[in-house]
C-alpha cells in the first residue's frame, strides 16, 4: 500500500508542471494578442496621416480631409489636422472671393492654430498667409486707381496700374485686379491721345470708361456707368449720375456706415476715438478718425488723425499714408 502510494508522486508531479505550463502559455498569447491590436491601431494611425500630409503637399486639402474623416479611429492627432484644415479652408474660399473683411477673421483663427505639427500644413498655411497679404497689397493699388481716376487724377491713376501690373500674380484675385486695371489705364491713354489731337475734347471719355472697368466691382459703379451712357457724354452728366448713386448708398445712417468701418478695418479703437465722415462717392467712404493725444477727453486734445477709405462693397479699408498722401 505504501509503495503504491509512493509510485504516483512522479505522475501527480508531472501533472502540475503540465497544468502551469500551459497557464503560463494562454498568459502570454493574451499579452501578444493585445500588444498586436495596439501596434495595428498605431500603423493605421500612422497611414492616415501620411497620406493626408502628401495630399496637403499637393494642394489636395478636400482630398486631405477625406482621408481623415475615413480614418477607422479617430485620434487626437487626426483630429487636431482635421480641424487646422478646416480653418485653411474657410480662410482660403474668402481669399478666393476676394471678401477681404470676412478672410481677416479666417487667417486671424488660421495664423493662430497651433494644435497640429504636421509639415505640410504649415507649408500649406505659410504659402496661404503670403497669398492673403498680396491680395490685399493688389486691392489696394486698385481701388487708390480708381478712386483717382474718378477725381480726374490721372497721374496717380497710372503710377498705381502699374503698381499693380508690377505685382506678381500669386493668386487668380490678382491676375483678375490687373486685367482690370488695364482697362483703364487704356481709357486714360484713349483720353491723353484724344487731348493731343483736341484740347477742347471732353473728359467724359475716360470717367466713362473707368465706371465701365470697376462696374462688376459695386452695384452702385454699375448704377453710375448705366446713367453716364444713357444720359449724356459730358463730365457735368457723369458728376450728377455719381452724386445719384451717392444718394442711394446714403441710405445707410453715419453709425452704420462708421459700425460697418470699424468691423472691416480690423484697427481697436479706444472709446473716445471720434469719426468724421469727410468725403462719399459712388465706391467709399472717406472716413476720418480723431484720437484723444492725451487723458483728457476735451475737443481741444484730439488732434491726432488718421485717414482711411471704406469700401462697403468689398468690405476693404485702405488707410492714407501721411507721407505721400496715397491710400494703401
Amino acid at each position: 500500500m505504501d509503495h503504491a502510494y509512493r509510485s504516483s508522486w512522479p505522475l501527480i508531479v508531472i501533472v502540475l508542471l503540465g497544468l502551469i505550463t500551459l497557464s503560463g502559455c494562454a498568459k502570454n498569447t493574451g499579452g501578444v494578442t493585445a500588444s498586436s491590436a495596439t501596434t495595428a491601431t498605431g500603423n493605421s494611425t500612422t497611414a492616415v496621416l501620411t497620406k493626408a500630409d502628401q495630399q496637403i503637399s499637393q494642394q489636395k486639402i478636400a482630398a486631405a480631409q477625406k482621408t481623415l474623416a475615413g480614418a477607422s479611429e479617430s485620434t487626437p492627432a487626426i483630429k487636431k489636422l482635421a480641424l487646422g484644415l478646416k480653418y485653411y479652408q474657410e480662410a482660403e474660399e474668402a481669399l478666393d472671393n476676394n471678401q477681404l473683411s470676412l478672410a481677416k477673421g479666417y487667417f486671424d483663427t488660421l495664423s493662430s492654430y497651433d494644435g497640429t505639427t504636421d509639415a505640410s500644413f504649415i507649408a500649406a498655411r505659410q504659402k496661404l498667409v503670403k497669398q492673403y497679404q498680396a491680395v490685399k497689397l493688389a486691392n489696394g493699388y486698385y481701388n487708390a486707381a480708381r478712386d483717382e481716376l474718378s477725381i480726374h487724377d490721372l497721374a496717380t491713376a497710372k503710377a498705381n496700374i502699374d503698381k499693380l501690373d508690377d505685382e506678381q500674380a500669386t493668386h487668380p484675385v490678382i491676375k483678375k485686379l490687373q486685367k482690370k486695371a488695364l482697362a483703364m489705364k487704356q481709357a486714360i491713354m484713349n483720353y491723353e491721345a484724344s487731348q493731343s489731337t483736341s484740347s477742347g475734347s471732353d473728359s467724359s471719355t475716360v470717367v466713362s470708361s473707368s465706371s465701365a472697368a470697376s462696374a462688376s466691382d459695386s452695384r452702385t459703379s454699375s448704377s453710375s456707368t448705366s446713367s453716364t451712357s444713357a444720359d449724356s457724354s459730358t463730365m457735368t452728366s457723369s458728376s450728377n449720375s455719381s452724386a445719384s448713386a451717392s444718394s442711394s448708398s446714403s441710405e445707410l445712417t453715419t453709425s452704420a456706415i462708421i459700425k460697418q468701418f470699424q468691423d472691416a478695418s480690423g484697427v481697436t479703437f479706444t472709446s473716445d476715438t471720434e469719426f468724421n465722415i469727410t468725403k462719399e462717392t459712388s465706391a467709399y467712404y472717406q472716413i476720418t478718425a480723431i484720437y484723444a493725444t492725451n487723458e483728457s477727453s476735451s475737443s481741444a486734445s484730439k488732434t491726432v488723425t488718421d485717414t482711411y477709405r471704406y469700401y462697403p462693397d468689398s468690405g476693404s479699408v485702405t488707410k492714407e499714408n501721411s507721407a505721400t498722401g496715397s491710400f494703401e
